[in-house]
């Protein structure tokens, strides 16, 4: 698709040279070209696009992390961590195609109209999406990626890419503070995600830049001031939170305004692991006197609508290779469904997108002042980001108190672990592509050795599929470390793969931890 792009491209750059030595006009509006359209018309594509690229990232994730199993072909696949090219193209795809590529023109066109506040949230998403997928695959073509028709662009590391990405961040906060033109279209007229709010769009920034600087929690990069200097500039309450707004076909009439996460849970089914946390019934969990349930908990796990009762999970720890596609009926669906399943609040056709949350901010925040032992700090940051998923999801503010004040909830602070901290995170996290980054950064369930262990791992209960696919994952300290390259690269940029890691070729690839992923 590229290719055909860039033809394009230089058959027209050839025509206009010819036209320009006997017509000099003004481009014609009604001709599509990458000049006409102004930022107030990119933007919206470029947010949709966007989304889909994250979300569909996110429901991999959430495949690869234990939180739903899946039938169809790939999605089994994932679920038995057999990360195949055909089950992890699409993220790449809607990034690449259909978003990157136009978000320099929108920066181009913001610079010269004076619409400084487009250029700044072009710069906030190229950053996002280049570190969120650079943290899926391990590398990718940046550098090179758009540069004159270079159809085998080199592949860079994360690092560097990290590296480009935080510069583009502060470089989005500085247009974001500026004045626009008078002339310019306001933010408001192509923001569907703040509605034109420019604060938003800084914390939003700040956000991003926590979040990436906490996946170094592993490195000698890692500095926890830093981090929490980025937290006191991130979204601090769920009204601030990048929520994207997906709207029912029976609203819009168009199906293609639905749900990420509806359009891709068609089949999918929760695990016994991702119901237990909800549930706390894993090893560890608070408990006492005054137990509550999660009032999460018919937002998140569906009932079959005939008989009330709440589906089952699937134990990844025994299903057989065969998968459970025989036995599908056994489980709700997670697509709220009228006489069917009451499903999940994330797939619902008209749901929200959690694409960057307060929740997620408080919980980063718990982890680190748990690390530096201000466990008092910890715990106020833990109850935070409980609270603030609540509120995102609509639970009702009495509901919330009553929880939050419950022995289901840590209340002294020399109680709390750091497994409990993450695993309340791991529910926030539902269907996000991080919660895939901190699985794997956390390493799991598991010792020194690499091996499950339930005693001292942080996700109690994450254990290698019953049905894992051993040709990627041959010996039982393996687990999947990051995304296959996208076939597109394989087929059409193979040397320049190969050139950035001959890894690439090897069975056992998804193994291979990336850059900040190192083992301690």
């Amino acid at each position: 698709m590229k290719k055909i792009f860039s033809l394009l491209a230089i058959a027209g750059a050839l025509m206009c040279t010819s036209c320009d030595k006997w017509l000099d006009i003004n481009d014609n509006p009604n001709n599509p070209n990458t000049q006409v359209p102004t930022v107030e018309l990119r933007l919206p594509s470029i947010l949709a696009r966007f989304a889909e690229a994250y979300e569909s990232g996110g429901t991999r994730a959430a495949l690869i992390s234990q939180q739903i199993s899946g039938t169809t072909a790939n999605n089994w696949n994932l679920s038995r961590w057999n990360i195949s090219t055909a089950a992890v193209n699409w993220p790449y795809q809607p990034w690449y195609i259909y978003t990157a590529v136009n978000i320099p023109d929108m920066i181009k066109k913001g610079e010269a109209t004076g619409a400084f506040h487009y250029v700044g949230a072009g710069k906030v998403i190229w950053a996002w999406g280049f570190a969120a997928f650079v943290d899926m695959y391990g590398m990718l073509p940046y550098e090179e990626a758009f540069v004159g028709g270079n159809m085998t662009p080199k592949y860079d590391e994360g690092s560097l890419i990290y590296e480009r990405c935080l510069a583009e961040l502060d470089q989005g906060i500085e247009f974001l503070q500026r004045t626009q033109d008078a002339s310019a279209p306001t933010l408001a007229k192509g923001d569907y995600l703040f509605q034109g709010d420019a604060q938003k769009w800084i914390k939003l920034a700040n956000g991003i830049k926590a979040r990436m600087l906490n996946h170094l929690s592993k490195t000698s990069q890692f500095k926890a001031a830093d981090l929490l200097a980025a937290l006191e500039k991130a979204p601090k309450t769920a009204a601030e939170s990048a929520l994207y707004q997906y709207q029912d076909r029976a609203v819009s009439n168009n199906s293609l305004t639905e749900s990420l996460q509806f359009q891709n849970n068609a089949s999918n089914r929760l695990t016994k692991l991702y119901i237990d946390y909800i549930l706390n019934n894993y090893t560890g969990a608070p408990s006492g006197a005054t137990n509550m349930e999660d009032p999460r908990a018919d937002l998140l796990i569906p009932r079959f609508t005939a008989t009330g009762l709440r589906t089952p999970g699937v134990d990844m720890a025994v299903i057989p290779e065969a998968g459970f596609g025989s036995t599908i009926a056994n489980y709700a669906a997670l697509r709220p469904t009228a006489n069917v399943s009451s499903g999940s609040i994330y797939a619902a056709a008209g749901a929200k997108g959690l694409l960057l949350t307060s929740s997620e901010m408080h919980f980063i925040k718990a982890e680190v002042l748990f690390n530096q032992n201000n466990k008092p700090g910890a715990l106020q940051a833990y109850k935070d980001g409980i609270k603030d998923h609540m509120e995102i999801l609509g639970v009702p503010a009495a509901k919330i108190s009553s929880f939050l004040a419950s022995s289901s909830v840590v209340q002294n602070a020399n109680s709390l672990t750091l497994s409990q901290i993450m695993i309340q995170k791991y529910i926030a996290l539902s269907y996000s592509p991080e919660v895939f980054n901190d699985v794997r950064r956390l390493e799991f369930c598991t010792d020194a050795s690499g091996k499950y262990n339930e005693a001292s791992g942080i996700y109690k209960g994450l254990k290698r599929p019953g049905a894992v696919f051993d040709v990627a994952l041959p010996s039982d300290d393996m687990w999947p470390r990051r995304f296959t390259i996208a076939s597109y690269s394989i087929n059409y940029n193979y040397d320049q793969v190969i050139k950035a890691d001959p890894d690439a070729a090897d069975a056992t690839y998804t193994a291979k931890r990336i850059w900040w992923d190192v083992k301690k």
